[in-house]
């Protein structure tokens, strides 16, 4: 038309070459500014989907992603120096960019993990191998055994009860196999302040079995004992004893 006049406004050519290099789909390689490379896919300019990270210090992430962050199942291994072998690190659930979920944690010192994890750390209910040939079974808090668990030490003695900052805390028993008998008891930050000892009925089988069984306990004259006891007589209706009371507590 004659009197047509191609408008002033235009679209610079950065902003036309920026929204031409905004990345969907699949992509073959890609690497950062400090030469980390992925190759996987994109939506709107950010990793999401299946892709494989690789870092320049030698971590490799594969699995899946979301708006940019590690988001649902993947696999986290380590690049060794000496040998260029891949290790892993972590396998299973993560959520915007850390373990959180069901996986397994395999660390440096030969330890290894399988449980819930939360924001990266081990919370809620877990298994672990320690190198020392240790297995604990319980429960976890912010990486801290916390609550109801089991420890099997290398010798087979066991613990089953309560846990507090990775201390046997509160109601417990205690099971010497190594020479036959059951400690039942009080735990206070990973000290026993009252217990009672009684033989299993396994004790001749055991490693080291004591010489001599407990003998059953039995208390003789026991109203003449408790009418001269001053501890008993200071004592009044409901009370009950400070350190078994704090264990009581927990298990509230």
């Amino acid at each position: 038309m004659p009197f047509y006049r191609k408008p002033r406004n235009f679209t610079p050519l950065s902003v036309e070459s920026e929204k031409k290099s905004i990345k969907n789909g699949l992509r073959h390689a890609i690497y950062t500014s400090r030469l980390d490379y992925y190759k996987g896919e994109w939506n709107n300019d950010k990793k999401e989907g299946k892709g494989r990270f690789l870092t320049i210090k030698g971590y490799l992430y594969e699995g899946d992603w979301y708006q940019g962050f590690r988001h649902g199942f993947g696999v986290l291994s380590y690049r060794e120096a000496e040998t260029g072998i891949f290790k892993l690190k972590y396998r299973g659930e993560w959520v915007r960019g850390k373990p959180e979920g069901i996986g397994w944690m395999y660390y440096e010192n030969g330890d290894m993990y399988f449980g819930y994890f939360k924001r990266g750390l081990r919370h809620g209910y877990g298994k672990m191998w320690f190198k020392d040939g240790t297995l604990y079974v319980g429960y976890w808090n912010k990486d801290e055994r916390d609550g109801l668990g089991m420890l099997v030490e290398r010798s087979g003695n066991r613990y089953e009860g309560n846990w507090q900052g990775s201390s046997r805390h509160g109601l417990g028993r205690y099971y010497h196999l190594h020479t036959g008998q059951l400690q039942e008891g009080c735990w206070d930050h990973g000290v026993c302040v009252r217990s009672k000892m009684e033989d299993i009925i396994i004790r001749q089988f055991c490693d080291l079995p004591t010489p001599y069984p407990i003998p059953p306990q039995e208390l003789y004259d026991a109203r003449a004992i408790l009418e001269g006891s001053e501890l008993w007589l200071k004592q009044r209706l409901g009370d009950i004893d400070k350190k078994l009371q704090h264990c009581i507590d927990q298990m509230d």
